[in-house]
């Protein structure tokens, strides 16, 4: 390790450099190279930093050595070709994105291309609008494969992208045709290691076996805080062993020599049972000088030294300095270099790559060029040669290859599937009908007489329809990989016959359709993991991950999730036991604030469906973006928004309408425009003689059905009003008397509030009536709680004020006053009361369930 210290820094280290020491070896030429790529990988990065005065050096300059053997040496890339059987790499400890741009650079990433690394964009590092930001970023930059910068992270979609690789293997390859043969290299430091989420990561690779997965640790004992010691003391190979990896040892991770981490990975490549961790021990800020190398203070930062440290690496005195034979080799083609460019002051500039470095690199990029080139060769071999023996295998791959990845089989699959539910539901539903046709002697109305049915019909559960769905969708499609945090069982999701086990084939002995063909994996009881892997399968390409969770699961993940609607990956999320209505295992388990969470996040759509019909609908909002992707208008994005996260949120009980619908809309077109009228205020009535309603009651989920019953009522309620109006003017002239009448009221269902939001401002108003602020809107949502941004649709909102109880759903819902009763009282007093709807200075302050929890605060151009 750096001797520590406090002193001023200077580029005068106290690491004493074993290659540096080789005074009576043979000095190779590869081994002078070496140097010199050290050298310029740290020089770029640290000139980088100081350019924006801003960013992380220690790692960078820790692990120069590494990145020139890996980029330079160890992994087949391609930097111009999207290159499926490329080997990944991932830079879990993300704040080292200086020294990952400059690799990206130096093997010519995206040469020629809108996000090419070029120089140019080194000297735009950490500012807005270059496609070299803080954190590497997926989408923004050629040759980063997934968003990282929270520790861990990056480790766990190290793992998703390995059992990408395990899981098309098994599938597609064939004796002759190794179609995906590739490895998986991920840098994890300390911080990365202690976060949970590398743990849970950690645990499930070892478990599954994923051979071509090698992690390098890079233990320089070093955090922000100071020295790990501090907080950390853990074996971290004897942890890694435990949990079945293979561990390796480089105990010297600063060596300029490329062979000794080739060495390394060649001996994690000799075996076929287990990922393997390579415990680097390396010095934070290597060859940064006193006060820098080897403590906290190295971790992020310019270096004041900096041009020390260029002289004494980019200067042939500087290097001739320390009478090493190595350096001296260095300095002469250093001293070559100074003659080609003219360098002033005997030194190499800022931003400069000797000739050598660059062309060393640029050919390890070219040589990964005609590997791709070879691939694609091969596939064409391998499509002429299976196409005969297995046409289904074949045409799956080439049109993945493409980018499709949805068939056209499953829409007529899923609708047939709706049009069989809805027979059976349709059959039983009355009709809520907005007309009073009581007649004399019988004093109840339509909306009292009709319930659902005469007799005891029951609609299926949200999570039923959900899983009826996502079994059609894998069945159709066997691009769809994914799994289930250890609740497959209640959620939904798991159909061992369709989708096998994603298991080691060892474990085919004993469990039936194990293999890494499987497209199911036990997750088992970890939920962070579970989503931060389905980001490391979707960057992997060529497939489709879903996960099926309780609801209030998805907090353990949603660090994960947040990634996924950064990168924009198209993952599938579906949770169940949505609402209070869960029941007896009480607040824990009841997510009444999760839905208002998932909305705040950008990129992310969040669909609650309200029957079946929105169910299918939700689907196809998810599948229609890889079949007919558009472009989301005036997005501020470095890259247009086509493909990003979708998430089904639904019941655990029965989901579906009490009536029918009066409006002819379909639910799975309404989801598409993220709301739409399902019960409007009058019947049989169109154009112009359609009458505004007094309300518009909305809803989402459950919440729909909850609302149509509270129309009920309040038409039922509005009827006796006017019979005893009518009562009180008994003898008064018939021109006198006053002229029955109901409230007139709206029903919208709003599954999404994202998609909503991107419709024109005409089908906004047409839905909502917002331009007639003498419509009384009321939102209604029991898995919401206060000032949540309801007030963009309503006046006022009818929502959860605190967490929910335990007991039976129905018990729950009335102790919490979300029952047809009770909210239809709200209403009607909001109603008796409208003209003082709006919140004015002296207004009773927010009492929880007592009192309306929002009021309308709506601005231009808002809804």
């Amino acid at each position: 390790m750096g001797a520590g210290g406090d002193g001023p820094a200077d580029a005068t280290s106290d690491y004493a450099h074993p290659d540096e020491q080789r005074a009576n070896e043979a000095v190779s030429d590869e081994l002078v190279l070496d140097a010199l790529s050290v050298f310029s990988i740290r020089l770029l990065a640290a000139d980088m930093v100081h350019e924006c005065s801003s960013g992380h050096l220690g790692t960078p300059f820790g692990c120069a050595p590494l990145s020139n053997a890996l980029w330079g040496k160890i992994m087949n890339i391609s930097p111009r070709k999207r290159w499926m059987n490329r080997d990944r790499f991932v830079l879990s400890a993300g704040h080292a994105s200086a020294m990952y741009y400059t690799m990206l650079h130096l093997i010519g990433c995206g040469e020629g291309g809108p996000y090419e690394v070029s120089m140019e964009q080194l000297k735009q590092f950490r500012k807005a609008g270059s496609s070299t930001p803080g954190h590497p970023e997926f989408r923004m930059t050629s040759g980063v494969e997934v968003t990282t910068g929270p520790l861990g992270q990056g480790f766990a979609n190290a793992v998703g992208m390995a059992i990408g690789e395990a899981h098309l293997s098994a599938r597609f390859n064939r004796p002759g045709f190794p179609i995906f043969d590739h490895y998986t290299y991920c840098l994890a430091g300390d911080g990365c290691l202690m976060e949970g989420v590398a743990s849970e990561a950690a645990s499930l690779a070892g478990h599954l076996r994923l051979h071509k997965l090698i992690l390098f640790y890079d233990d320089n004992e070093t955090t922000i805080d100071g020295k790990t010691n501090l907080s950390f003391s853990e074996d971290v190979g004897g942890v890694f062993a435990a949990r079945g990896w293979n561990v390796l040892r480089i105990p010297d991770g600063n060596l300029y020599d490329a062979a000794v981490y080739e060495k390394a990975v060649q001996e994690a490549k000799s075996q076929t049972e287990k990922p393997t961790i390579i415990v680097m021990s390396t010095v934070i800020g290597a060859g940064a000088g006193r006060g820098l190398e080897g403590t906290a203070k190295a971790h992020g930062g310019k270096f004041s030294n900096l041009e020390a440290i260029r002289e004494k690496w980019f200067s042939p005195i500087g290097l001739r300095k320390t009478g090493s034979e190595l350096l001296q080799r260095v300095a002469d083609v250093v001293q070559t270099e100074l003659n080609t460019v003219g360098a002033q002051k005997g030194v190499l500039p800022k931003f400069h790559v000797p000739h050598e470095v660059l062309s060393k690199f640029r050919n390890a990029g070219a040589k990964g060029d005609a590997m791709a080139s070879e691939w694609e060769a091969m596939v064409g071999r391998y499509c002429s040669t299976m196409r005969d023996q297995e046409p289904q295998l074949v045409k799956d791959l080439e049109e993945r290859i493409q980018g499709i990845l949805v068939g056209d089989e499953w829409d007529g699959a899923v609708e047939k599937y709706l049009n069989q539910e809805l027979l059976s539901i349709n059959a039983h539903l009355g009709q809520l009908m907005n007309d009073n046709n009581t007649t004399e002697g019988s004093p109840e109305p339509d909306a009292k007489r009709q319930k659902m049915s005469n007799g005891k019909f029951s609609q299926k559960a949200g999570r039923v329809y959900v899983a009826d769905v996502l079994k059609t969708f894998v069945e159709c499609n066997p691009a769809i990989i994914g799994g289930s945090a250890d609740v497959a069982s209640s959620s939904g999701g798991h159909w061992p016959a369709i989708q096998g086990h994603f298991l080691p084939p060892a474990y085919g002995e004993s469990i039936p359709g194990a293999s890494y063909a499987g497209r199911y994996i036990h997750f088992g009881v970890r939920e962070h993991a579970t989503l931060a892997i389905l980001n490391g399968i979707s960057s992997y390409s060529m497939l489709i991950p879903y996960s099926a969770l309780f609801t209030i699961f998805y907090q353990y993940g949603l660090p994960a999730m947040r990634m996924a609607a950064i990168s924009k990956f198209p993952v599938l999320y579906i949770g169940t036991h949505d609402s209070i209505e869960l029941g007896e295992d009480g607040p824990t388990h009841q997510p009444v604030e999760v839905l208002p969470q998932l909305r705040a996040m950008p990129n992310l759509v969040v669909i609650r469906p309200a029957n079946v019909e929105e169910v299918v609908g939700a689907f196809r909002v998810f599948a229609e973006q890889y079949n007919t992707p558009r472009d989301i208008e005036q997005y501020i994005d470095p890259k247009p928004l086509k493909r990003r996260p979708v998430f089904i949120m639904t019941s655990r009980g029965e989901l579906g309408f009490p009536y029918k619908s009066n409006t002819g809309m379909k639910g799975q077109d309404g989801v598409q425009r993220g709301a739409y009228v399902v019960h409007d205020c009058i019947d049989n009535a169109e154009g112009s003689s359609k009458p505004l309603p007094d309300i518009v009651l909305i809803g989402s989920g459950q919440d729909v059905a909850l609302v149509m019953k509270t129309k009920a009522l309040l038409l039922e309620w509005s009827d006796k009003m006017s019979a005893q109006l009518s009562g009180a003017f008994d003898g008064f002239p018939e021109s006198a008397r006053p002229a029955p009448s109901r409230l007139k009221i709206r029903v919208v269902s709003m599954p999404c509030w994202e998609l909503f939001d991107e419709q024109d401002q005409e089908y906004q108003d047409s839905v909502l009536l917002s331009n007639f602020n003498d419509i009384l809107r009321i939102y209604v949502e029991k898995c919401a709680t206060k000032n949540t941004g309801h007030d963009k649709y309503a006046h006022l909102s009818v929502l959860m004020p605190s967490f929910g109880l335990s007991g039976t759903a129905a018990d729950v819902e009335k102790k919490l006053e979300f029952t047809p009763e009770f909210i239809a009282a709200k209403v009607w007093s909001s109603w008796v009361h409208r003209g003082r709807r709006m919140q004015r200075a002296g207004d009773e302050a927010d009492m929880g369930m007592s009192t309306w929890v929002s009021h309308l605060s709506r601005r231009v151009g808002s809804h």
